[in-house]
């Protein structure tokens, strides 16, 4: 009867975890910790609902516990390595990847292995495992896009947007992305005028297109427009265009937009040592450490290693 009970509480999870109904899966979940609190198959639901719910200080704490505690298994360390791809430790992602393939051969571990070497550069076994992917998951496409992109190959990049559109019409990320590489394709006086074109008659910049309309501004000499469209978009941007533009502020030495952008978006990026690298150095650079050591002071004792970077800040301020 318990088994029962147990089999069918995992069934119902699995299912709530797979549709996003994150409360539901609380609840389940909490109901077989009581049947069944201990055993392999239990703690993995609960390191695959902090991973879903993205409470990633929980599921960092508790991954390294099962790593220990069950070795040999293969859902725990393919668990294991999507939290670390999730915080950017792409050296470890990809080490529990390789184990985890080794243990079971999966066509998913090797997907998210070949998405993690295409984040830490090595391109060639990248697209040899994406490729075997796409047999199985032609959503590899969009990965093998980003790929391309990666080695500035921008040709590669749309023609893999443009098959995945021929199969998928429609697909408002595939079309974004596609518009994108479009547009850093183009020369740079070209995209502006065609997007102060837009402007002309009242149109707003797409946002897909603004992190690249705001480089090619930097890049032809403009920087006081640059600058201009920026302040006025700044606070209603989606965050992902916000750390794109913010990088873009970056490169382009704007450190003072650039400092505002990184430190408005900390929060989803707290685990990212490049980010943080660049945030401290705008920061240095128009003279703004204090706000920074202000923003990481508030994220503790949940970020427990931005102790050490609060302490560094507040000695050289």
């Amino acid at each position: 009867m318990r088994r029962a009970i147990v089999g069918t509480l995992q069934h119902n999870l699995r299912q709530a975890l797979i549709q996003g109904q994150m409360d539901a899966a609380e609840e389940i979940l909490a109901r077989l910790k009581k049947e069944d609190p201990l055993s392999q198959a239990t703690r993995g639901f609960e390191l695959e609902f902090y991973l879903n719910a993205s409470r990633l200080e929980e599921a960092e704490v508790l991954a390294g516990q099962l790593c220990r505690l069950f070795p040999d298994s293969a859902r725990i360390l393919f668990l294991a390595g999507k939290l670390a791809y999730r915080r950017k430790h792409y050296e470890e992602a990809e080490a529990h990847f390789r184990e985890s393939q080794r243990l079971y051969a999966h066509w998913q571990t090797q997907h998210w292995l070949g998405k993690t070497l295409t984040q830490a550069g090595k391109f060639k076994e990248a697209e040899s495992l994406l490729l075997q992917v796409l047999e199985r998951h032609r959503y590899a496409l969009l990965d093998l896009a980003w790929l391309c992109e990666r080695r500035n190959d921008l040709e590669g990049a749309l023609k893999a947007y443009d098959d995945f559109l021929a199969e998928n019409p429609g697909n408002s990320y595939a079309t974004e992305q596609r518009v994108r590489i479009r547009a850093k394709r183009m020369d740079p006086e070209d995209l502006v005028s065609e997007v102060d074109a837009l402007a002309d008659l009242g149109e707003e910049v797409p946002a897909s297109l603004f992190p690249e309309y705001v480089q090619k501004l930097f890049e032809t000499g403009q920087t006081p427009k640059a600058r201009e469209v920026i302040a006025a978009r700044m606070g209603t941007l989606d965050p992902k265009i916000a750390v794109r533009t913010a990088w873009v502020c970056y490169q382009a030495q704007a450190y003072d937009y650039a400092c505002t952008l990184f430190i408005a978006h900390l929060d989803s990026n707290k685990s990212n040592y490049k980010y943080l690298r660049a945030l401290e150095s705008a920061a240095d650079k128009c003279g703004r450490l204090s706000e920074v050591a202000d923003a990481y002071k508030a994220f503790l004792p949940e970020a427990r290693h931005f102790y050490g970077r609060w302490k560094s800040l507040s000695r050289r301020i």
